[in-house]
């Protein structure tokens, strides 16, 4: 590499401070120095100072409608024994203190969005108790007062004895809400068995009300197979999608055919389908859940493909959408926004709650975008109470 006058890189002469923790999409204006090739690449060795635009953080979506519901991964939220013990971790933090500053940025990323239901992956399934990791966030979230926020218990007979959630992986998923905002209806219901527990996570389903009433909607999360290949045999080896697709495309299958029995009871035909489906837009587990009626969000929402198209996670330099939002055609119709905050997947590892740049506030709380999705919800006559009180 090229050498400055004191023998230091070069790199480190003419590159401010802070340049390690720039965000994906800045720019490098104005480079100048002599072009070589060696070791099979070639190279630009730098000798002028270049000019470095550093793409701006976003500001906090918003979504019209009077229902806002978000989902985001988590990147493991592992919590030890739940009180203060039990580190380094399984997964996720390595000690009290990164759990600490990792539960601060969940709660600053959810805290801006300000869902009314927010659907989580990679939790630590450990139970639904006082000590749970999703109690840990939902204590955050309420800051040692009744902030409102609650989860959905889905523990049946077998969870209490084993002290975990449905499944047999190390992560699941959960939801959480506003309970000052919306009420749950009914029991959730889990799907396990088949592809869903000793690969894809367990979806978890739930149907909610506005606290004044009103018709139910019911959120599905799901988590499914990532795309590594560990293990994968056969029609699960990499096709081009990486591996496991063929086990994700059963899954989707699975998880509609679970959806059309109506497994919360609630005879709603308002649905959403929301998670990281560990697929991008155009691969064939999405496209199973078209073919059965789903409709993508972003699209019914008029995010198309170039410069507006979303995407949620970034792996190799290359960002593509994971992360989905699916909704049955009567929900659809009432669809008034769908939005991702790139407040992670552009953001450089070293920025998360473990990192040596750490940043304040909810940047890189994990590595994939949270989704924010606004709906209009609210029965007619409550909708127009509300526009004659404003008024």
């Amino acid at each position: 590499d090229g050498r400055a006058g004191d023998n230091r890189p070069l790199a480190d002469s003419i590159w401010p401070a802070g340049v390690a923790a720039l965000r994906s999409g800045s720019t490098v204006e104005g480079a100048e120095g002599i072009l070589d090739h060696r070791h099979g690449h070639y190279r630009l060795q730098l000798d002028v100072p270049p000019t470095l635009v550093a793409q701006p953080r976003p500001p906090v979506p918003r979504v019209a409608g009077d229902l806002r519901v978000a989902a985001f991964n988590l990147e493991n939220l592992f919590n030890g024994d739940g009180r203060g013990g039990g580190f380094p971790t399984e997964r996720g933090a390595r000690s009290p203190q990164q759990l600490q500053a990792q539960l601060a940025k969940l709660v600053a990323t959810i805290r801006a969005l300000d869902p009314d239901i927010a659907a989580l992956m990679e939790l630590e399934n450990d139970g639904y108790g006082p000590e749970s990791s999703l109690a840990a966030l939902v204590d955050a979230l309420n800051d040692g007062s009744d902030g409102g926020w609650r989860f959905v218990d889905a523990c049946d007979r077998k969870c209490r004895r084993r002290g975990r959630g449905p499944g047999d992986d190390a992560i699941r998923v959960g939801l959480i809400y506003r309970a000052d905002r919306v009420d749950t209806r009914g029991r959730p219901a889990t799907l396990e068995g088949g592809p869903f527990g000793p690969r894809s996570r367990v979806p978890l389903a739930q149907a909610f009300v506005p606290a004044s009433g009103g018709e139910p909607l019911v959120v599905v999360a799901n988590h499914f197979k990532s795309k590594g290949c560990n293990e994968a045999e056969g029609e699960d080896r990499d096709n081009g999608a990486g591996c496991w697709n063929a086990l994700r495309a059963e899954s989707a299958r699975r998880l509609d055919a679970w959806l059309a029995e109506d497994p919360t009871r609630s005879g709603s035909d308002l649905a959403v389908i929301v998670g990281d489906m560990n697929a991008y837009a155009q691969e064939e587990p999405l496209q199973v859940l078209a073919r059965a009626g789903w409709q993508d969000a972003f699209a019914v929402a008029g995010r198309g493909r170039g410069h507006d198209a979303p995407y949620s996670y970034v792996y190799e330099g290359e960002a593509g959408r994971l992360d989905h939002a699916l909704l049955s055609p009567a929900l659809a119709a009432r669809l008034r926004g769908a939005v991702e905050w790139h407040s992670n997947a552009d953001e450089p590892r070293s920025a998360g709650y473990w990192g040596r740049a750490r940043a304040d506030g909810p940047w890189r709380s994990s590595d994939h975008d949270p989704l924010l999705l606004g709906f209009d919800w609210k029965p007619v006559e409550s909708a127009e109470a509300d526009s004659a009180a404003a008024d």
